[in-house]
């Protein structure tokens, strides 16, 4: 994942000294729109991949919420899932309905993911979209520690999302439109950023 090596609190507290608002805006609301917008980069441009492999014993369905991901990440859902690996084969991602007909395929159960092989595998390999840890605020309001996940060059992409927002919930129309296009400008800059740093050869 990116690191900017800005902690959330800092990053906050510098927007809170130059948005000039009347309606006060918690920190609860500030690293809500934060948390939507830096999960909404990763699962939709960022797309990272990370891999988990489960050994004996694996239930079919695998319980989503026992995987196990590292502690700076978010925990996994089934729409996070990339591909799934029954020993070396690749299985087809698939409907409920047809993932219980056809063999080496893979599919939503509730929230979990069933699959369905010929025989039990020894290892099952999941390859899903990384998304970094949510950001939390106390019930009095204090911002936890985290960093801002994303390339430094593209700090002034949450900023102008962040005023935006606030300025959006001031009911200041004008400014909110200034910074949510400046936003928009910056998003497609990224998206450019992205694609030209991205793998040239697999999946």
């Amino acid at each position: 994942m990116f690191d900017s090596k800005i902690s959330v609190s800092s990053l906050i507290e510098d927007l809170k000294t130059e948005i000039d608002v009347a309606l006060p805006i918690s920190n609860k609301t500030y690293v809500t729109w934060l948390n939507g917008l830096e999960q909404l980069l990763y699962s939709e441009f960022i797309r990272e991949h990370g891999k988990i492999i489960i050994t004996s014993p694996i239930s079919n369905p695998i319980d989503i919420d026992s995987v196990i991901v590292p502690a700076n990440e978010s925990p996994i859902r089934f729409e996070d899932v990339y591909t799934v690996f029954a020993d070396e084969i690749q299985l087809i991602k698939s409907t409920t309905v047809s993932g219980i007909i056809f063999p080496n395929t893979y599919y939503k159960q509730g929230t979990d993911i069933g699959y369905n092989v010929p025989s039990t595998p020894a290892k099952l390999t999941i390859v899903y979209f990384v998304k970094p840890a949510i950001k939390t605020v106390s019930e009095s309001d204090v911002i936890g520690t985290g960093n801002l996940m994303l390339p430094l060059e593209f700090i002034d992409l949450m900023k102008s999302k962040l005023r935006g927002e606030a300025y959006k919930l001031a009911n200041e129309d004008s400014l909110a439109a200034k910074w949510i296009n400046d936003y928009n400008v910056l998003l497609e800059n990224f998206k450019a950023w992205i694609s030209s740093r991205q793998a040239q050869f697999g999946m």
